[in-house]
């Protein structure tokens, strides 16, 4: 799938949200005859399709060589995140040191490798961040099926509730994190693949780009490595997966960003927007009179 235009993204994810909503007769005795399942959506956009991974910045800084126990890994992650919180306590007054979810999420947002990583249930943002680099690499936005991805790895209903969500947040943070314990990731009582949640927006930039967060668990693998080929959806018009469709990308042709960063603009979706604040401000305006000196 390739886009040349908003209006073509935009019609991508529609035919995909049709193509992967499907039913599913109700058990007997069940007061509704049938369920319907529609996809929910989230995204994530980056200018270089070709050497990127779905992978969070601290296995893509520090990527251990094959056979490496993941007690060695996680002694260094602690570490790495509990010299951010000694540093920027005395900043964040009204966090807790002890609260390791809410630090993670933090130094997420100021730039430390952790084992988070961002999405957006904005396509609008993904596409923006996409094409931002403004290099002739070939970019990709990739969708990923919630509701389909947490009933395939997680076995879990299509609404989760905020406290298994909280409960295996804390595990993984526990296990791979606080008490780095000895045994490896095919211990089954670890959380082994990425859990998908809405953090606390802490501020306004978090609420604008509609932020949602990928925890890593115990694999420390990219994310299409979990993937089988009937996971990947596809917007053709006889498709056979819609019960497995959890995963795509679209691509950008590099040639293409700065067209589609204008059509962006012109939908409110620009540095001011991405990057509310004087920050915002200035990346906007140089940004304008950067492209009419190009013209």
């Amino acid at each position: 799938m390739e886009i040349d235009s908003v209006q073509k993204y935009l019609d991508i994810i529609e035919k995909l949200k049709h193509n992967y909503t499907y039913e599913e007769p109700a058990c007997p005795n069940i007061l509704f005859p049938k369920q319907v399942y529609m996809p929910k959506f989230i995204f994530r956009g980056h200018g270089d399709h070709e050497n990127y991974k779905i992978l969070p910045g601290i296995f893509r800084t520090h990527n251990p060589p094959h056979g490496v126990i993941a007690t060695m890994y996680s002694q260094m992650e602690y570490h790495v995140l509990h010299d951010f919180i000694s540093e920027a306590c005395r900043y964040v007054k009204d966090v807790s040191v002890s609260d390791i979810p809410a630090w993670l999420e933090i130094a997420q947002h100021f730039g430390v490798p952790t084992r988070l990583l961002d999405f957006t249930e904005n396509p609008l943002v993904a596409l923006y961040f996409a094409c931002s680099d403004l290099t002739d690499r070939q970019a990709s936005v990739w969708i990923i099926n919630e509701f389909a991805y947490n009933k395939i790895f997680f076995n879990e209903a299509v609404t989760v509730s905020a406290e298994i969500s909280q409960r295996r947040i804390t595990r993984i943070i526990t296990d791979e994190i606080v008490y780095y314990n000895s045994r490896n990731c095919n211990d089954a009582s670890y959380v082994q693949y990425p859990w998908i949640y809405k953090p606390c927006y802490r501020e306004e930039r978090m609420n604008l780009q509609s932020s949602i967060f990928m925890l890593w668990g115990a694999r420390r693998q990219e994310l299409t490595s979990f993937m089988e080929s009937k996971y990947f959806m596809s917007d053709e018009n006889d498709i056979k997966n819609q019960e497995y469709g959890v995963i795509c990308n679209i691509l950008i042709p590099g040639d293409k960003k700065r067209e589609l960063l204008e059509q962006l603009n012109l939908c409110g979706i620009n540095e001011k927007f991405i990057y509310p604040g004087l920050d915002g401000v200035g990346r906007f305006i140089k940004q304008k009179y950067s492209d009419r000196g190009s013209k």
